[in-house]
């Protein structure tokens, strides 16, 4: 890996040279964030100009774009007459899909997809995508007020996928797994890690329960559906109403994906690599599978990355620090978890 050469464009012009540079990417949150430290040079009017709030910004590390969004908020700061600088913040594109109400015409949608109803709330051109087939919803009537995500989220983790905030500012409608990044192995390039290992949220039972808002008998006022954890032998259960809408199929899969995040989510690490790309240059990407093995850490086995933070500063130099899961936690198919596998192998004993 050679030197990171972090690029900003913004206001017209090319940014090279900054103090700081942090941008964070997280596998589940539908927007990338952005921090900049920047030091003035002559005619400080150019950089308020170029980096006033609302400013549409790209950024690149070696001419892979990271982040494409926009200023939320440009802070000068000047100490006498010889130290002048700005703190710019912001995130990508798809923060107006997240912060904006839900509008729409009637307000309801029947038979779609949460792809389709998230692509008509899309009025902001952000960019709805998917890669996954989904099943349809049969009614959703949108709540006064709750926002474009909200709307989408709430479907997405009834369907067992995530809204993904992508490098372009669109969001992506997915599971983990789709690509994969070079392994990262104790002794060689994990400059740092750290794991945890907590069982504290695991239950053996997980029943969700729910109604229709129609019909009667025990089909449409007693939904239930269990999933189970044979690795646990306490009668530890809970229960979770469903929200919305359901039938005994949706309560199923709700009760599933309960119960395989609890289980895979009972093993995360965090790695420090140094610079922002791996082996192969490819940037470290969240939702990627990669092999990580640290003996001390007690785990060797496919991770998914669910963050990335990347640092540059003229002390450090250029870090990226991953947040490690399970891959069963971010929906990955034919994941291969060693600490977290039995559970989510094993459906045998669900109802």
């Amino acid at each position: 890996m050679g030197e990171e050469i972090v690029t900003v464009s913004a206001g017209g012009k090319t940014w090279t040279a900054f103090e700081s540079v942090s941008v964070a990417a997280h596998f589940r949150h539908a927007a990338r964030s952005f921090h900049l430290e920047i030091a003035a040079e002559p005619g400080p009017e150019v950089t308020a100009w170029s980096f006033k709030a609302g400013t549409e910004v790209q950024i690149f590390f070696n001419g892979d774009l990271a982040c494409h969004g926009f200023v939320d908020r440009y802070q000068p700061k000047i100490a006498g007459h010889k130290r002048a600088g700005a703190t710019v913040s912001g995130r990508s594109r798809s923060q107006d899909f997240i912060d904006s109400s839900a509008v729409h015409d009637t307000g309801e949608f029947k038979n779609k997809t949460v792809a389709e109803i998230a692509q008509a709330l899309d009025k902001f051109n952000v960019g709805i995508l998917t890669d996954q087939q989904l099943p349809k919803v049969p009614v959703y009537r949108i709540t006064p007020g709750e926002t474009a995500y909200r709307v989408a989220e709430k479907l997405c983790r009834q369907a067992g996928v995530w809204a993904s905030g992508q490098a372009d500012g669109s969001i992506l409608i997915t599971v983990a797994g789709k690509g994969r990044n070079t392994p990262i192995i104790e002794g060689d390039n994990l400059l740092s890690g750290e794991a945890d290992h907590n069982w504290a949220n695991r239950h053996r039972d997980v029943i969700v329960r729910g109604q229709r808002p129609v019909g009667h008998g025990v089909q449409a006022m007693e939904i239930e559906a269990t999933s189970h954890d044979p690795e646990l032998t306490r009668p530890r259960a809970v229960v979770v109403p469903q929200d919305d809408d359901t039938d005994q199929q949706r309560a199923k899969e709700r009760a599933t994906h309960r119960r395989d995040s609890e289980v895979a989510n009972s093993l995360k690490a965090h790695a420090t690599m140094q610079g922002f790309h791996d082996a192969a240059d490819m940037l470290w990407t969240p939702g990627n599978l990669v092999f990580f093995e640290s003996p001390f850490l007690d785990v060797a086995q496919d991770m998914a990355i669910d963050g990335a933070t990347f640092t540059q500063s003229r002390r450090a130099g250029s870090r990226t620090v991953l947040n490690l899961v399970d891959p069963a936690a971010l929906g990955a198919k034919g994941r291969k978890g060693g600490k977290a596998n039995s559970a989510w192998a094993n459906s045998a004993g669900d109802d």
